[in-house]
C-alpha cells in the first residue's frame, strides 16, 4: 500500500481523501489537552468511557441495546476477532465461516490451527440457513460478516439474521458477529445485526472504525457477551490496554456528531462509485463479465468468463501499474479463480476511469489469447 504509483483497486479501505482528516487532527490535539498527563497514562482495561459509551447509544439504531459497561475496546476489529477465537476455541476446533470471505480472516484461523469449513452464500441475502443447520453438529464456533460481507457486498435479511442467533443459542454454540462494515450502508435505514437477537450473551458483535474513520488508528471494540470475563483476561495479557489518546480523540468525534455527517458523505460517494464501476464494467469488460450488487461496504466482486484466469490478470495488470484483489484470495477451496475484488473507496476521477477501462481491456486480450491457443 506504501506503492503511490499503483492504482490500488486491491484495498480493503477508503481513501484518504474520503476522510476527515483535519478534523481528526484536531481531536486529538483536544484529547492531548482534556487527558491526565496528555493521555500518557494507562487506560482502565475495558476501555476509554466515553468511547464505550457513544458506541452503546449508536447500537440502539439497530436495536442492540448496548451499555458501556457490555463493550471492551480493542486494537481494530482483527484484533477484537483474535481475542474471540483465542478465547473460545483451541487448535484442531471447527470454524464455520462464509465463502467467500477476507483472506484475514482466513489467515487468522489458520494461525490458531483451526479446521475452516467454508459455507457457500448467495450474492444477495448472503449465507444459506438451511446448509447452516445441517452443520451446526459439527462445528465448534462459527464467525459471520452478515451486513456487506467483503467481497460479495450481501447484507443477510433480519429475518435470517433472527434465526441464525436462534439456531446458535439452541445449540449454545458462540457467534462471532463482524460488523466491520454495518454503517457503511446504501439504505436510508442501518441494518441490524444478529446481535440484535442475542437473548443470552452467546454472540461476540465486533467492530471498528477502519473501514469508515481512520484505518491505521486501530480502534476497535468487542461486545462478547457472556464471556466477557475471557476476552478481558487475554486482553490484559495480550495489550494491557487500549491507546488513551487515539479512543479519546474518536469518541469526541462521535459525541459531537461529526461521525454521523461524515458517514452520510461516504455513503453517497460509495454508492455513486460503484454505480460508475458498474457502467464501466459493462462497457469495457469481456462479455459475458458479472459484477456483485453490494447493498453496503467497500467491495465489488467481479466474475469473469471461466476463460480468464485472475492470478495471471494480477500479474499482467500489474505491469500496468494496476493492482487487483484476485478471487484465489477469499478461499482455501480451488475456486474464485475467475473472479476479483475492486475495492470502490477510491475517489472517482477521469484516470481513475481510464484506469479501470484499461483492466477491461487487458482482461479483453486474456480471453482473446485464452481462444487463440
Amino acid at each position: 500500500m506504501g506503492n503511490t504509483d499503483l492504482t490500488l483497486f486491491s484495498i480493503g479501505v477508503p481513501s484518504g481523501n474520503l476522510l476527515p482528516l483535519a478534523k481528526l487532527k484536531k481531536e486529538i490535539v483536544s484529547a492531548s489537552r482534556e487527558l491526565r498527563e496528555g493521555g500518557t497514562e494507562y487506560e482502565p482495561l475495558q476501555g476509554n468511557l466515553k468511547f464505550r459509551r457513544m458506541i452503546a447509544a449508536r447500537s440502539l439504531a439497530w436495536e442492540g441495546h448496548l451499555s458501556e459497561g457490555d463493550i471492551i475496546t480493542t486494537s481494530g476489529c482483527m484484533n477484537a476477532l483474535s481475542l474471540c477465537l483465542m478465547a473460545l476455541t483451541k487448535s484442531g476446533d471447527v470454524i464455520a465461516i462464509e465463502s467467500p470471505c477476507y483472506p484475514g480472516i482466513l489467515q487468522l484461523t489458520l494461525s490458531l490451527g483451526l479446521q475452516v469449513m467454508e459455507i457457500a452464500t448467495h450474492p444477495v441475502t448472503g449465507i444459506d440457513i438451511e446448509v447452516l443447520k445441517s452443520i451446526m453438529p459439527k462445528i465448534d464456533i462459527c464467525l459471520l460478516v452478515p451486513n456487506f460481507n467483503t467481497p460479495l457486498g450481501y447484507c443477510i435479511p433480519d429475518k435470517s439474521k433472527k434465526e441464525i442467533a436462534e439456531l446458535f443459542s439452541q445449540y449454545d454454540i458462540p457467534l462471532i458477529e463482524d460488523d466491520t462494515y454495518g454503517d457503511i450502508h446504501f439504505s436510508q435505514k442501518r441494518p441490524k445485526c444478529c446481535k440484535s437477537f442475542d437473548t443470552d450473551g452467546n454472540i461476540l458483535w465486533c467492530s471498528s472504525v477502519s473501514k469508515t474513520l481512520a484505518p491505521g488508528y486501530r480502534v476497535g471494540w468487542v461486545a462478547p457477551g457472556k464471556y466477557k470475563e475471557q476476552i478481558l483476561r487475554l486482553k490484559l495479557i495480550h495489550s494491557v490496554s487500549s491507546t488513551s489518546l487515539i479512543n479519546e480523540a474518536v469518541g469526541n468525534f462521535l459525541m459531537t456528531g461529526k461521525y454521523e455527517n461524515h458517514l452520510r458523505r461516504l455513503r453517497k460517494t460509495l454508492q455513486e462509485n460503484y454505480q460508475n464501476y458498474a457502467v464501466i464494467i459493462a462497457d469495457h469488460f469481456p462479455f459475458g463479465t458479472k459484477i456483485s450488487r453490494p447493498q453496503g461496504g467497500l467491495a465489488l466482486w467481479v466474475e469473469f468468463p471461466k476463460e480468464i484466469d485472475t492470478a495471471e490478470l494480477y500479474n499482467y495488470a500489474l505491469q500496468h501499474k494496476i493492482s487487483i484483489a484476485p478471487g484465489r484470495m477469499f478461499t482455501l477451496q480451488d475456486q474464485f479463480q475467475n473472479c476479483m475484488r475492486l475495492c470502490i473507496g477510491l475517489p472517482w476521477t477521469e484516470e481513475l476511469g481510464q484506469k479501470l477501462k484499461l483492466l477491461g481491456s487487458l482482461s479483453k486480450k486474456m480471453k482473446q489469447n485464452s481462444a487463440g491457443n
